[in-house]
């Protein structure tokens, strides 16, 4: 499981997420979120493993602001057959700052893992 995470860590900072400026999340309705998505996007609510696996991804991330994201929980969105997604952190009905992810479909897989709390022998804590 560790190795994973460290692959994990690795895909979000080669997504290129950016710098942010510490300042107030950015809040849009979820309503309007899923609609400026468009069509051919899925759409995952995380489960709460899986969404306070990627709080510890965030945290480490040096592109991130300081602190947990703006959330009490997350969305992962992406395009059908794309090399790109989004992370939407949510907030009841808010979806706050949307953090890019490269290789969607790498993260899928580890956040599967998560969910189903699969380790291989060794891997704990």
């Amino acid at each position: 499981m560790m190795k994973r995470a460290i692959a994990a860590t690795a895909l979000l900072i080669a997504s290129g997420s950016g710098v942010y400026a510490a300042e107030a999340p950015h809040c849009m309705s979820l309503a309007k979120a899923q609609k400026e998505a468009g069509k051919g996007t899925t759409v995952m609510a995380l489960s709460p493993a899986q969404f306070h696996f990627m709080q510890g991804m965030y945290v480490a991330l040096p592109t991130t602001p300081e602190g947990l994201p703006p959330g009490d929980g997350a969305l992962i969105l992406t395009r059908d057959k794309g090399e790109q997604g989004l992370i939407l952190w949510t907030r009841g009905v808010l979806a706050c700052d949307p953090t890019p992810i490269g290789h969607p479909a790498e993260l899928m897989k580890i956040l599967a893992d998560v969910k189903a709390g699969a380790a291989s022998e060794g891997d704990g804590l």
